[in-house]
């Protein structure tokens, strides 16, 4: 009786539990505690009401990519500036002797070295997409450029080649700049609409935490590390994407230079390609910013990252 009792009310508890952070995610398009996820979310208000007063002469209506991004959590597009942009960059990066580390990250700030390119792409059109998506002026938290391949057969997906989402502010912007092509075998990210991405981290919150509390100590090797903890949720979260039969969209370009924009909650995977493909890309994290500045500002910075996300109140 004891024991029914118990497991009643746990039952109840992780019900009301994933209750809470759908209610979270459906609010402020994060997991994360309510009172920093209203911080953000006043930030941002905040940005967009000085963003509109400056601007006030101007009227900026939405684009097709800006109400996609809105509306679904992603969003492509792409021209011909971009993709020579891109070319160039990739035509330096093959000058360079070994310009990765161990991670199969480029082993210096990407923003400095190819800061005329990306200053470039940014004026042709992804200066513009991220204000009309955003409402305001936007801040460059970080900015990583990295490559994905494989050359063994025995290699798994792993890390953030998993089904997962990132748990970030709703307010941030995962901005992907495409340098060389993507498509199915080169590890094009895969993505899942939000409004099927809000169901599905629902549905994970209260699976994984009946997962925990009835079925881990029946695992054999589980090691109770974070990774392992990380991988049993992106194989659970995998589990119901499969039983549900989501759709996920997968960009493919023949082409260097597609723009790929996604909220990070969107539940999503990507990096891993096929034997001897190769895959290079820039991912910028980029939040909504009251102060108002120039491209060529907002490049002055090295956008090394120091940390997963900046506090609202380090936000400029």
């Amino acid at each position: 009786m004891f024991f029914l009792i118990k497991d009643i009310t746990s039952k109840a508890f992780d019900q009301i539990s994933s209750t809470r952070l759908l209610i979270k995610i459906n609010i402020f398009r994060s997991p994360m505690s309510e009172f920093l996820s209203l911080q953000y979310f006043l930030y941002h208000l905040k940005a967009k009401l000085l963003f509109k007063f400056k601007n006030r002469k101007f009227k900026l209506k939405q684009s097709k990519c800006s109400k996609e991004f809105n509306n679904d959590g992603f969003s492509t597009f792409s021209n011909k500036n971009i993709e020579s942009e891109c070319k160039s960059i990739l035509k330096k990066l093959k000058s360079k002797n070994n310009p990765w580390d161990s991670e199969n990250r480029f082993n210096k700030s990407a923003s400095k070295v190819f800061k005329k390119e990306f200053i470039s792409i940014f004026n042709n059109g992804v200066d513009e997409f991220i204000k009309l998506s955003f409402n305001s002026d936007y801040y460059i938290f970080y900015h990583t450029l990295y490559r994905s391949n494989r050359f063994s057969k025995e290699k798994i997906p792993q890390g953030s080649e998993l089904w997962h989402a990132d748990g970030g502010p709703g307010s941030c912007m995962n901005l992907m700049i495409c340098h060389t092509h993507i498509n199915e075998s080169n590890g094009a990210m895969k993505i899942i609409p939000w409004r099927v991405s809000k169901k599905l981290l629902g549905k994970l919150a209260y699976g994984y935490k009946r997962l925990i509390r009835s079925d881990l100590n029946k695992l054999k090797n589980f090691d109770h590390s974070r990774m392992a903890y990380r991988e049993l949720k992106c194989n659970l979260l995998s589990e119901y994407i499969k039983k549900s039969r989501s759709e996920f969209f997968q960009p493919q370009s023949k082409t260097e230079g597609t723009i790929f924009a996604f909220r990070n909650n969107c539940v999503h995977a990507g990096g891993f390609t096929e034997i001897d493909a190769e895959r290079i890309v820039s991912i910028f994290h980029i939040y909504p910013s009251k102060k108002q500045t120039s491209i060529e500002e907002k490049f002055k910075s090295l956008h090394l990252k120091s940390k997963p996300l900046p506090l609202p109140k380090e936000l400029p």
